[in-house]
């Protein structure tokens, strides 16, 4: 059977990608002009050029004023698809609208996945802020997904993937259209910007005497992860991770567990609890814990907090620390810290009427385009960096991608915005200019950009009981991917193994031991967060944060991949291989039977051993069973 792909024009203003000896998809390609309305759409333009390019075709079409240019492509990674639009009176078109792929099966030539009912698709977040999830749901008008999707089949795993190669300019989407579930329209700009990527202004238009969409890869296998697998690396390709060579982070995040009663008393006993119990118990890497304080550090006045720095420093450990560098929470008549004369009422983000944004998650966008606040993200990092912390946990990055009217009027979108905020704190936090390894964590932030954090935290904020091992393990499901590839780490969210301020009642050691093990599946930081004054913490900490061989597995950075995807919820089984052994986690946030079938998982028959209660299990029949009565975890290595 063929292997090979290629793109093949038809008849009426479509085009054909073959790939495994037959028809993969067909599709077609739209835009509007944003000046005069005018809209150009392949199926009903008149066809004005097809030219063979080097792996690909160049097809264009003309209606009216406008000039559509679709640029199809096949390469090593898979076949890919970018549309341009411009004026035939040579004029610059102004846009906010291009669609370079409305793809849909050709008729029963295509694999049937076009036409089967249970044919699922990925929906993406945007980002993880608000508890939003994954979902694998079946297609319907008027679904979207931001990015990427796979659509696939649950049983046989068969997939097509489309997503996004460029996310410095539009923000992206593949969606069903309102007219119909079996079309899926790859979008850049409008239609791809509302509340799910929480817009309250249009999407911003793009100028020039053409102007062109972002590229999407295209990839049809036999196994929806892997699919997502092979895209993580093309992208990885382009543009790596933010490196870190100190191996995943061991520590302590003040946020869930002090929140408002952060003070310099149980902040300074949080480290010394770490340092003293659970250092030498094997929570650690490289002999390191990094100690960080959250959201709310200003109650602790600056002459303790730099000697808590300081004692933490001699005592070997790291210090960490917090900003919302594009998300404005106080009072806009406020005067600016370190920026005297000066209120935020000038750096927030406004509307086309001057007015500032609402806000949204409590906070007002800042314009990252503004020379105010370069000028005092520049004075911020250099202060973090002169006091000596070694990691910064960012949060509401979301906010510098909102679409408004920017103080630089270069920086038309979200997107180009969000790509220059980010590139300025790249620079600011290099580690030359810092002149030691720093880590940068994204907290609430989208997927993409990517690559500008060493971690970046895959679902909203976490704690300690079954609900948060379910949604954590829903990012598991569905993002393991990013992990080592986009982002250097996963961020589970900081670990809470009691309680947290939020949570009504103390968690059970079943719930413990499952959230403790959703983090160390995931390639991952392992920040704890804990009030250790309260009666059981360190005890139950120290059993569950001290198991050596449960943080090896961690330690080891390797990212389990789900054996099967959820829906909207999480896969209870994941399996990874780890210095040449084979292991599998089965965990539970109820009473639920999980039966892994060995074919499908990749594992091999034999006996297995938890890595939390020593007990063993065998596996029979080609399965591997086990009965949860109460939320709880196994982490099983093969023996």
């Amino acid at each position: 059977m063929k292997r090979e792909m290629y793109w093949q024009a038809e008849e009426g203003g479509v085009f054909t990608l073959y790939g495994e000896g037959r028809p993969l998809l067909s599709a077609s390609a739209a835009a509007q002009d944003a000046e005069t309305g005018e809209t150009i759409d392949s199926r009903r333009a008149k066809a004005a050029g097809a030219e063979e390019e080097a792996g690909g075709l160049k097809l264009t079409w003309e209606s009216g004023n406008l000039v559509l240019t679709e640029y199809l492509s096949v390469g090593p990674d898979g076949a890919a698809v970018r549309c341009g639009l411009r004026r035939k009176d040579g004029k610059p078109v102004s846009t906010r609208s291009l669609k370079p792929l409305i793809a849909h099966g050709k008729e029963d030539e295509t694999p049937y996945l076009w036409r089967d009912l249970g044919a699922k698709m990925l929906l993406v977040p945007y980002d993880n802020d608000m508890w939003m999830r994954y979902e694998a749901a079946a297609l319907r008008a008027g679904r979207k997904s931001w990015d990427l999707t796979v659509l696939f089949n649950e049983d046989s795993r068969e997939g097509l993937l489309i997503g996004a190669m460029d996310f410095d300019t539009w923000k992206n989407a593949v969606a069903c259209p309102g007219m119909d579930a079996r079309i899926l329209e790859a979008r850049c700009g409008q239609g791809a910007s509302d509340e799910g990527s929480h817009d309250y202004a249009p999407h911003g238009c793009i100028e020039g005497e053409e102007v062109c969409s972002s590229r999407f890869l295209i990839r049809w296998g036999k196994d929806w992860r892997t699919l997502l697998e092979e895209y993580a690396a093309a992208l990885s390709r382009e543009r790596g991770p933010r490196r870190w060579n100190r191996g995943v982070p061991f520590g302590f995040n003040s946020y869930a567990g002090l929140a408002r009663t952060l003070n310099a008393d149980n902040f300074r006993e949080s480290g010394r609890f770490v340092r003293e119990r659970l250092m030498p118990a094997g929570f650690e890497n490289h002999g390191e814990t990094f100690i960080n304080l959250d959201g709310g550090w200003q109650r602790i006045p600056d002459e303790e907090r730099l000697r808590i720095r300081d004692e933490l420093h001699a005592a070997g450990q790291k210090a960490g620390i917090y900003d919302a560098p594009f998300a404005c929470f106080w009072p806009l008549d406020r005067e600016i810290p370190l920026m005297p004369g000066h209120t935020f009422s000038e750096i927030v983000l406004r509307d086309e009427k001057g007015e500032p944004l609402p806000r949204i998650d409590r906070a007002v966008p800042y314009d990252v385009t503004h020379p105010l606040w370069l000028e005092w993200t520049e004075k911020k990092a250099k202060q973090f960096l002169e006091e000596g912390y070694d990691y910064l946990k960012i949060d509401f990055l979301s906010h510098g991608g909102m679409e408004g009217c920017h103080w630089d009027p270069a920086i038309r979108t979200g997107r180009q915005a969000l790509d220059s905020g980010y590139r300025v704190l790249e620079r600011l936090f290099d580690e030359k200019r810092a002149g030691r390894p720093f880590f940068l964590s994204l907290s609430i932030a989208p997927l993409f950009p990517y690559g500008f954090g060493n971690a970046r935290r895959f679902s909203c904020d976490a704690f300690g009981l079954a609900e948060d091992v379910e949604y954590v393990l829903n990012a598991q499901t569905y993002s393991w991917w990013t992990g080592g590839t986009l982002y250097e780490f996963n961020d589970p969210d900081h670990i809470v193994l009691q309680r947290s301020f939020c949570m009504l009642r103390d968690s059970t050691e079943g719930e413990a031991r499952a959230r403790y093990t959703s983090a160390a599946i995931a390639g991952s930081v392992m920040l704890l967060s804990e009030d250790y004054g309260r009666p059981g913490t360190r005890e139950r900490t120290k059993r569950i944060a001290g198991n050596a061989a449960v943080n090896a597995v961690a330690r080891s950075g390797v990212v389990f991949r789900p054996a099967d995807s959820a829906g909207g919820s999480a896969c209870p089984v994941y399996t990874a291989r780890i210095g040449g052994e084979e292991y599998a986690a089965l965990l539970a946030w109820k009473p639920m039977e999980v039966s892994v079938s060995l074919e499908r998982s990749g594992l091999p028959e034999g006996t297995y051993e938890d890595l939390w209660t020593g007990k063993r299990i065998r596996t029979e029949a080609g399965r591997l069973r086990w009965s949860f009565t109460e939320a709880d975890a196994l982490l099983l290595r093969k023996v």
